[in-house]
């Protein structure tokens, strides 16, 4: 299989995580690279200056407020690749094969997409149990089907460490919305927005370190997006359809790993997510300055 890859990588002040990314994507063996497409949003610790020295291709938002889906739309606008290969400036590929891996599904036709395997490293407990969850062992091959099943354990996409044609992006680009573009753009896909190629495949033997570790503050922030995106787009109800299940296994797992003190600060931890989640599913009955103040990404 022989495609152009076009790396699509959205940074701000990455400076610290970046040179770890940047080291993965000349480990490639077995797949060429054509370009990294980045799209910055003001950096000032020295990110443009890594990915200049990189060659990379370097864009900036375009005089427009950053949003995960126009971002990654204008980078992919500027791209050549036949494959769009999405990441975030805090991942980190495992291994010397790991983009021949993920992009082996698709040689298949009916494959719009796939990604990878996040192997959690520096996060927290709580982000750590997630992502146990979400990115498991096993592999697994989307269809229309799976959006009724969306939910912890069950994504649908990332745009973390994931990648898709071109011709399917052309048909369907990532949606403008506060958050969750991914699962949009997966939703869109598996429901035959793409023709054909209507499946997403997980392969996790394609593994990426990456982990987070978040202010209280910021967990409600977060969550209040997405809440308000999940709710958006008929998702939310599934998203904690497992919710006091998921609890139950979080909190065991937690204190059969880090002990009894972080089990209580992952319940105020979660807490927090859930109250945030509720409130976004609200957003569309409140003032908008509210949600502003709520939320994180930017609103008009």
């Amino acid at each position: 299989m022989t495609l152009g890859v076009s790396a699509i990588l959205p940074t701000l002040n990455g400076a610290r995580t970046l040179p770890a990314l940047l080291r993965a994507l000349a480990r490639r063996r077995g797949l060429e690279l054509a370009e990294i497409v980045a799209i910055d949003s003001g950096s000032r610790d020295g990110t443009r200056e890594l990915l200049a020295e990189a060659g990379a291709k370097l864009l900036d938002l375009g005089g427009v407020p950053f949003g995960h889906g126009s971002a990654r739309n204008r980078a992919a606008g500027a791209a050549c690749g036949e494959v769009l290969l999405l990441l975030t400036q805090d991942v980190e590929p495992i291994g010397d094969a790991w983009l021949a891996t993920l992009l082996a599904p698709l040689v298949e036709r009916r494959v719009a997409g796939v990604f990878g395997r996040q192997v959690p490293r520096d996060a927290s407990p709580e982000e750590a149990f997630l992502a146990r969850i979400n990115y498991a062992g096993r592999p697994r091959r989307l269809t229309a089907a799976d959006v009724a099943a969306f939910g912890p354990g069950t994504i649908l996409f990332s745009s973390a460490f994931g990648a898709v044609r071109r011709s399917v992006w052309e048909r369907v680009p990532f949606p403008d919305i506060v958050m969750s573009e991914d699962q949009a753009w997966a939703r869109a896909v598996l429901g035959g927005g793409a023709g054909t190629a209507s499946e997403i495949v997980y392969e996790p033997r394609a593994e990426a370190h990456h982990g987070h570790r978040f202010s209280l503050a910021r967990v409600f922030r977060r969550n209040f997006d997405s809440g308000s995106s999940l709710e958006t787009l008929g998702l939310a109800r599934g998203a904690w359809r497992s919710g006091p299940g998921h609890l139950t296994r979080e909190l065991r797992w937690i204190a059969s790993q880090y002990g009894p003190l972080a089990a209580a600060h992952a319940l105020a931890y979660e807490a927090v997510r859930m109250a945030a989640f509720q409130a976004g599913r609200l957003e569309q009955r409140m003032p908008r300055g509210l949600a502003r103040l709520l939320g994180e990404a930017p609103r008009p």
